[in-house]
């Protein structure tokens, strides 16, 4: 019915509206710097109306729901490109520490002492019975199988500390997995009770969000609001639970399952997904490298070496000059650095005679790697070069996907970033509705004084 009585409640309603209003203004301005805060905003609608002889009278206004502001297809966008930054800008990370365990170009790095090496036994030639010509050859041999196991070792512990990183990573997962199954349980009994829960859906497009960077997954979401969050085939969260990722070395590679067991998961994204490559298959790959150069000199340099015959009567001869048989275990023959006549220089044990020691200087022209169609520089320099190239190509990947990613980033602000200004026009825009409603509230009261005055 019309009257002062309906008046008055539609102030009440106007009141109360205004103040919903300025209440979800306030949530904004407190939490405009927030990580992963969506602007909301109240949604006023009119109330049911009232029907009178002259047609429908309106009975004010109320708040039908608070919505956050939102774009979900920025946020998918999001995911997808930060599972392949991430995993870019982890692999430069690592590619960058063994380029600078290679330490090259440099005098004491490996290619220097290759070329120290072969050096000694251009010297060596000139004067094949000198006596600190010949230690000269054997402190270079050892300088040269030290700057293997050095390389080797650095390399090898790098790979070491990356199955650390990996299980590190992946209780990090886990725990953001278990997080996550918690907030949806939340989402969807709030959404049942026909609530909104919008900081809860922030915090779990946040976490989404945060597992993208660290691994791939997918995410989809049913008519009630729920999530599914899957990697590699398998469900990790939803909100029946979450499931618990493990992280194992079997044989010379780190595999990611689950807590279930069964097929190994494929895990191609996110650092997850950079710390596995470069353990599984780049840093492998350069060891395998290196072990092909070293065994290539050690395998052709011991068989000058026996062939040749060294200081003594009769000559000794068929002493192999390095042991060992890749980079992680060549070593100087004892023999040798107990006793610097056994180094064959000569051919056939005449004395000045140096053919030996020049074929052994020559060694490094010989092709013997890459099906013989490359020497040992000119190999390790490929496995330099590939090296650099790699570097460079997953920083300029990384680069490009983050300016992408900002620019996503941009464009999700733009919908969901709280701005102040705005919602300083909101506060004063609701701060007068809700006076002019009190002001209504003042006048029905003044007419209500009135009414009982005439009575």
């Amino acid at each position: 019915m019309s009257g002062l009585s309906l008046i008055l409640e539609t102030a009440r309603r106007a009141m109360q509206a205004q103040q919903t209003g300025l209440g979800v203004t306030s949530h904004n301005i407190a939490n405009a710097t927030t990580p992963g805060y969506s602007r909301q905003v109240a949604g006023f609608v009119p109330t049911q109306p009232l029907p009178e002889p002259y047609g429908l009278l309106g009975t004010g206004v109320t708040v039908a729901s608070v919505t956050r502001m939102r774009d979900q297809f920025a946020d998918a966008q999001i995911r997808d490109v930060s599972q392949s930054q991430s995993r870019s800008s982890m692999e430069n990370q690592i590619l960058s520490q063994v380029q600078s365990s290679f330490n090259e170009p440099s005098d004491t790095a490996l290619s220097g002492s290759l070329s120290q090496f072969f050096n000694s036994w251009q010297s060596l030639s000139v004067n094949p019975e000198d006596s600190s010509s010949r230690n000269a050859v054997l402190q270079s041999a050892g300088q040269l199988a030290q700057s293997f196991h050095t390389l080797n070792g650095d390399l090898t512990q790098l790979r070491s500390s990356l199955a650390e990183d990996a299980a590190a990573k992946v209780t990090s997962i886990n725990t953001l997995t278990s997080e996550l199954s918690t907030l949806d349980r939340q989402i969807t009994a709030a959404h049942a009770a026909g609530q909104d829960a919008n900081d809860a859906m922030d915090q779990r497009d946040q976490k989404l969000q945060e597992l993208s960077g660290l691994i791939n997954i997918s995410v989809s979401f049913d008519t009630r609001g729920s999530m599914l969050v899957s990697t590699g085939g398998s469900v990790i969260a939803s909100g029946a639970g979450s499931l618990q990722l493990t992280s194992a070395v079997v044989g010379n590679s780190i595999a990611i399952n689950t807590s279930l067991g069964g097929p190994n998961l494929n895990v191609t994204g996110g650092e997850l997904g950079g710390v596995l490559n470069m353990y599984n298959t780049a840093i492998p790959g350069i060891l395998t490298q290196l072990d092909q150069a070293a065994g290539a000199l050690i395998t052709r340099v011991n068989q000058i070496h026996a062939a040749g015959d060294g200081l003594g009567t009769p000559p000794p001869t068929g002493n192999a000059f390095f042991t060992g048989t890749g980079a992680a275990d060549i070593n100087l023959n004892p023999a040798l650095q107990a006793d610097p006549n056994l180094i064959a220089a000569s051919s056939d044990g005449t004395p000045g005679d140096n053919t030996n020691a020049l074929a052994l200087a020559g060694v490094q022209n010989e092709n013997l790697l890459s099906s013989n169609s490359v020497t040992i520089g000119q190999f390790y320099n490929g496995v330099v070069s590939s090296l650099g190239t790699a570097v460079k190509t997953a920083g300029d990947t990384s680069t490009q996907q983050q300016s992408v990613l900002t620019g996503l980033q941009n464009q999700q602000s733009s919908v969901a970033g709280v701005s102040l200004d705005e919602e300083m026009t909101n506060m004063i825009e609701y701060q007068k509705g809700y006076d002019a409603a009190a002001k209504l509230v003042t006048t029905v009261n003044a007419m209500f004084d009135t009414l009982i005055q005439m009575v």
